[in-house]
């Protein structure tokens, strides 16, 4: 055998173990992507084509995901972990595994800026989506795309309407209070 062949042999022996370790870690983001509720809508065989096109990210707790005033290019799918979200430094929610955020990098044509920051709980384990990478799928994959953010939209929807269901009865229940039972009786100060 030649040095020449032995070289082939090398490089032959490396692509193929390079391809197995590729295939193993595509099997297993594939793994981790079907047990995400938010991939519910998708079938298996199209949510192969979304494992080719989307990147597993960790974070630290502690870690900014998102930045609040960033222009929006990514869209993220919390796999494993927590985070908080904040508007303005304030806390205003809570991200949990299976949920999603960034989504509106999907939904407009001109650059956006992000509405808040997202940091990291604890280790976080999210799928991170490119929008260039989004809009060249094909189109049947893009459907159930849509479906499934569609459906963690309207979640969310639902939750911002009990919140300010709560607020609105809290408001009511103040407006509505004797001001006997706000203040001390004459004689208690």
């Amino acid at each position: 055998m030649t040095d020449t062949d032995n070289i082939n042999n090398e490089i032959q022996q490396s692509l193929k173990n390079f391809t197995e370790h590729l295939s193993a870690f595509s099997s297993d983001q594939f793994s981790e992507m079907r047990k995400c509720s938010f991939f519910d809508a998708v079938p298996d065989e199209l949510l192969a084509n979304l494992v080719k096109v989307t990147n597993l990210i960790t974070f630290k707790a502690g870690d900014k995901i998102i930045i609040e005033n960033d222009s929006i290019r990514f869209f993220y799918v919390i796999l494993f972990g927590t985070a908080t979200v904040y508007v303005q430094q304030k806390e205003v929610g809570n991200i949990l595994s299976g949920e999603c955020f960034g989504e509106g990098a999907f939904f407009s044509k001109e650059t956006q800026a992000r509405s808040a920051s997202v940091v990291a709980d604890n280790e976080v384990i999210a799928l991170e989506m490119d929008k260039s990478n989004m809009d060249a799928i094909d189109a049947e994959t893009q459907k159930y795309l849509n479906k499934a953010l569609l459906l963690a939209i309207f979640k969310k929807l639902q939750a911002a309407n009990r919140k300010i269901n709560a607020l609105t009865c809290e408001n009511e229940l103040l407006n509505h209070a004797h001001p006997i039972d706000l203040w001390p009786m004459q004689g208690e100060f």
